[in-house]
């Protein structure tokens, strides 16, 4: 199993809206192209600082993940997702993470 994180910050002025496109944009459209959501997790909005936010994505291995892209690619819906959520986020980073022998999640 694979799993890819998108972490990115944002303000804290945009945190709702940049959940909600996540929600009802973001959800739909990578689950419609084969990735399984797994979740979304944000740090505190208190702290006087940008907040992180991390949603986390599954599937079987990067054979599969290359689908879901292609699936993406021709998917008008992605393109506003993306455009939507790069103007509310600062910066950010998409990683692939792999289970440890031991993760429970293996």
């Amino acid at each position: 199993m694979v799993y890819l994180v998108d972490t990115v910050e944002v303000d804290v002025a945009n945190l709702p809206a940049y959940l909600r496109v996540i929600e009802r944009e973001g959800v739909p459209v990578m689950t419609g192209a084969g990735a399984s959501f797994v979740s979304c997790w944000s740090t505190s909005s208190e702290l006087g600082e940008d907040v992180s936010v991390s949603v986390t994505w599954s599937f079987e291995d990067h054979v599969t993940w290359n689908e879901i892209r292609k699936n993406l690619v021709l998917d008008a819906r992605w393109h506003a997702y993306a455009k939507q959520t790069a103007a509310l986020r600062n910066r950010g980073t998409r990683r692939f993470y792999y289970p440890a022998e031991f993760s429970p999640l293996r």
